[in-house]
């Protein structure tokens, strides 16, 4: 390459044919020269600021040439894929480890409760069994200075020794029953007002022991343990081939009462309540088990139809709701278009056996607190209970069992007598 060349050009061109090319050490290069030489040759001429200016790459198209716009838009597109892929990536290998924590976690075995069923004889005369469970409304507190005579007295440690008698009381009768009959199917019937729920009635915060929260969750717990209990008596003992749980609202679980109007039936603490027992059970060979939130729920008991309610809408008079159950017959005919044989309810805390005009039977199951703080306005008050039906397919409802929740010494006790005792009479 020659050490001096002589740039046959003026001033306009060198600067032009330097822009053309790119820069300085481009157009050098296409005259094979050095750009050292042509830099001295542009600061000879004293234009070599203007060259350094024309230096830099200028763009060849306009700012909104199409092709340069999609070529760009592309490129961004691709860029954004690119990084959505990444953590695409990323979440994917967490999301799988997850799975392979899930996947381990059910390899290792659950011990699940056994239950050798035993076989029922075929000489006997078949029979279904529907074990109401109504008005338990756990929760509440009554103290025996708030019931007339001091009758009243109830809070959970009253409840666990209940449900305990209850247990003992119902299997215990089944037991008995058994001997005589081949006793099928088994229904258990949870009747609403479990728990005592919280602003129903004006002052009644007063009268509970915890809120509505504490007992869902206490309540459901006992009742897993004893409904675990009676499910494998019934399976190991009695041999029952089927066994069904069905559930309904009250009002005592409605969240806030009346007063809070049409909330959605779900919205209570009774719904909750049978949903987490039902999740606590799901283990046990229970055949059915069906929550109505709405109101009302049909069921086959020895091929005879059965309805259940909570009772809260029926309305009576002097304690005994004989009207209002005839009311609610017709129109319960006309809404479900359904002719039940038997209704079983709660609510009024009274038992009772009633036949309507069209030969149906309500059946009120009894309650598990007895004398409260109402017993004072009502003069009255029920012995804790609940019964024990047996359904023939041939017969209907055969005979009916009160599972009594307390003892007899306890409830006929008499109350106090103040004041000095009669002089006995002379004769």
């Amino acid at each position: 390459m020659p050490s001096k060349i002589i740039w046959p050009y003026t001033d306009d061109e060198l600067i032009d044919g330097v822009h053309k090319a790119g820069g300085v050490k481009q157009f050098a290069d296409a005259h094979k020269a050095s750009d050292n030489s042509l830099w001295r040759e542009l600061e000879r001429r004293g234009i070599r600021e203007r060259a350094r200016v024309t230096d830099t790459k200028v763009p060849s198209v306009a700012i909104d040439d199409p092709v340069r716009l999609r070529e760009q838009r592309d490129k961004a597109i691709i860029a954004t894929l690119r990084r959505e892929n990444n953590d695409y990536a990323k979440a994917l290998s967490t999301q799988e480890e997850l799975f392979k924590r899930v996947v381990e976690a059910t390899r290792v075995p659950v011990a699940k409760p056994r239950f050798k069923v035993r076989k029922a004889s075929g000489s006997k005369p078949e029979r279904s069994v529907v074990i109401p469970v109504y008005d338990q409304q756990y929760g509440q507190l009554v103290r025996p200075d708030d019931t007339p005579g001091g009758k009243g007295h109830y809070n959970a440690k009253v409840y666990d020794a209940r449900l305990a008698r209850w247990l003992e009381g119902a299997t215990g009768n089944i037991r008995h029953y058994a001997q005589t009959y081949a006793i099928e199917e088994a229904i258990f019937v949870l009747g609403g007002d479990h728990v005592e729920g919280d602003d129903i009635f004006a002052g009644q915060p007063w009268q509970l022991e915890f809120d509505p929260c504490r007992q869902v969750w206490s309540l459901t717990q006992k009742m897993a343990e004893a409904m675990e209990a009676f499910i494998r008596f019934l399976k190991e003992e009695i041999g029952v081939k089927h066994i069904a749980i069905y559930g309904v609202d009250d009002n005592h679980g409605k969240v806030g009462g009346k007063r809070k109007g049409a909330t959605p039936s779900t919205y209570s603490w009774n719904w909750l309540f049978q949903m987490m027992l039902k999740d606590k059970l799901s283990h046990l060979p229970i055949d059915e088990y069906v929550i109505d939130p709405a109101g009302a729920i049909f069921f086959y008991a020895a091929g005879l139809e059965f309805q259940a309610i909570h009772g809260h809408h029926i309305r009576g008079w002097g304690g005994i709701p004989y009207y209002g159950i005839q009311r609610y017959d017709a129109k319960s005919v006309r809404l479900h278009s359904r002719v039940f044989r038997y209704l079983l309810m709660g609510h009024i805390h009274q038992p009772a056996e009633i036949t309507v005009g069209t030969g149906a039977e309500a059946i009120v199951s009894g309650d598990w607190v007895g004398a409260n703080n109402l017993s004072g306005a009502i003069v009255a008050s029920s012995r804790p209970q609940q019964k024990v039906l047996y359904v023939a397919e041939k017969w209907g409802v055969t005979e009916t069992a009160r599972i009594y929740l307390t003892d007899a010494e306890e409830a006929f006790d008499p109350t106090h007598i103040y004041g000095r005792m009669p002089a006995p009479t002379i004769t």
